[in-house]
């Protein structure tokens, strides 16, 4: 009967610590990104690489809370030289489904959106320009009527939002593959001719690693 009651607690207990490691209290994704950026205005639209990460706090089986963070880049948007950098920060909830190795999940993230844009600007000083006092290190000074090179820089914050899920492969208890995330990307950032906000409908792919931790 003492046999029988510890194969049965022995039992229980596998049972128990088997759905824990199915279900980790946390989450990391370290990935690779890329995205279809629609300008929504003067600049055509472009496609930008970058980088995310992902930390995830899961209450229960299927239910989470996500924090996405995020940079794409476009250093030569169009072939005229804009430089471009958008870096979002979102947040919201996440549904996942643990019924085998293959986790699909949905999520709903809303958060900002910080993009930053610079280019060089060539120009002629005007004949009756007096030249700039020489300044040490810089190696050469402007003339009246010379030509002169400037760097004008916009930048802006603004509300995003991400709908869309993906896809893990489970590895093992604590490395899962993420073979693609799919996302519809919005974000809502100004024209700077119009000087009014208007929505950008963008595509978001992500590829990478997801780690995970702890058990429930």
């Amino acid at each position: 009967m003492q046999k029988i009651l510890a194969l049965t607690i022995m039992a229980v207990l596998t049972g128990v610590l088997g759905m824990a490691q199915d279900v980790p209290k946390m989450e990391t994704f370290l990935g690779y990104t890329y995205a279809r950026i629609n300008t929504s205005g003067d600049v055509p639209s472009f496609s930008a690489n970058g980088g995310s990460a992902q930390v995830a706090v899961n209450l229960n089986k299927w239910f989470g809370l996500v924090g996405d963070f995020g940079a794409v880049h476009n250093g030569n948007i169009s072939d005229v030289h804009l430089d471009t950098t958008l870096v979002n920060f979102l947040f919201g909830p996440r549904i996942s489904i643990r019924k085998s190795r293959l986790i699909p999940y949905f999520n709903f993230l809303m958060g900002g959106v910080h993009a930053g844009t610079s280019a060089n600007i060539n120009v002629n000083l005007p004949p009756n320009v007096t030249p700039p006092v020489y300044i040490p290190g810089v190696p050469t000074v402007p003339t009246p009527g010379g030509a002169v090179t400037l760097r004008a820089v916009a930048s802006q914050t603004a509300f995003a939002f991400a709908l869309g899920g993906g896809m893990d492969i489970k590895i093992n208890n604590h490395v899962a593959f993420r073979p693609i995330g799919l996302d519809y990307y919005m974000t809502r950032l100004q024209n700077l001719r119009s000087q009014q906000d208007k929505n950008q409908d963008h595509i978001r792919v992500t590829c990478g690693f997801n780690f995970t931790f702890g058990g429930q």
